[in-house]
């Protein structure tokens, strides 16, 4: 049996396999209209996903209660409905928590980069204690004295992880302490007469005075009055630096007496 094509004639053998050839491409343009739909889709969600999570990165900027960051809110600043945001991210808590990581991230990555200038600058590659708790520091002090940075995002679901019955919101081991670890192996080579135990200690002392200094200046300036302003952010650095580069000060003597962690007798 033979085949007329374009006037001339084939053996059936070829003719079937021009026919099967023909099958197969039309497959592939239905297989790749179908990829297409889906990549299409999947870019869709992902933009839909990202509109929401910067109207609540927004809304957390400009919100001065936890009570104003709404899902309400933020599908209307998406012009979407508020099933969208459960679709995307589960709940509300959870956005909150998605927008505190990425901008933890990007808090984190920048002690980091000053921490490594640190580094290139120090002639032995091993910055001292100011330059390493400079490189600690001045993001948080600076962060906190400009709202556009975002600081007030972890204030926000620090609340959030307080009242959330969500483990995954709630979760303590959400605030990683590798980055704060790598500091204290800086400190450590700075003033090696302290445990990493001990230079974790002192590190969290910092924090602690960091903390109450940017939530709770008024308190803050009433004890060291004319000293300096507490809302100046060089001259709050700058002070918080001295202060923590004491606690690294080398002991005169080594203690005799440490102190026990044992509980003490009832008096």
């Amino acid at each position: 049996m033979r085949y007329l094509i374009l006037g001339a004639t084939l053996p059936s053998t070829l003719a079937a396999g021009f026919t099967c050839g023909a099958h197969w491409i039309n497959l592939s343009c239905k297989r790749s209209r179908r990829a297409h739909k889906a990549d299409r889709r999947i870019q869709m969600k992902t933009l839909a996903a990202k509109a929401i999570f910067d109207a609540a990165r927004e809304l957390l900027i400009e919100a001065k209660t936890l009570d104003e960051v709404t899902v309400r809110k933020i599908a209307l600043r998406v012009g979407t409905s508020h099933t969208a945001i459960n679709y995307h991210f589960g709940s509300r808590d959870r956005l909150i928590r998605s927008v505190m990581e990425k901008t933890y991230l990007k808090f984190n990555a920048e002690r980091l980069t000053r921490l490594q200038s640190a580094c290139f600058r120090a002639k032995s590659g091993n910055p001292n204690v100011a330059d390493i708790l400079d490189a600690f520091l001045e993001p948080s002090v600076r962060w906190a004295s400009d709202p556009s940075t975002g600081f007030g995002i972890f204030r926000h679901f620090d609340l959030v992880s307080k009242l959330s019955s969500d483990r995954e919101v709630s979760d303590p081991n959400l605030f990683e302490v590798n980055v704060h670890r790598q500091f204290i192996d800086a400190l450590c080579k700075a003033a090696p007469w302290f445990s990493k135990e001990e230079t974790g200690w002192r590190l969290f002392s910092i924090l602690g005075m960091r903390h109450l200094a940017i939530h709770d200046p008024d308190r803050g300036q009433m004890l060291v009055g004319d000293l300096f302003d507490l809302r100046e952010p060089d001259a709050l650095l700058a002070h918080l630096v001295e202060s923590g580069e004491a606690l690294f000060a080398r002991p005169r003597t080594v203690p005799v007496r440490r102190l026990s962690v044992k509980a003490p007798r009832a008096v």
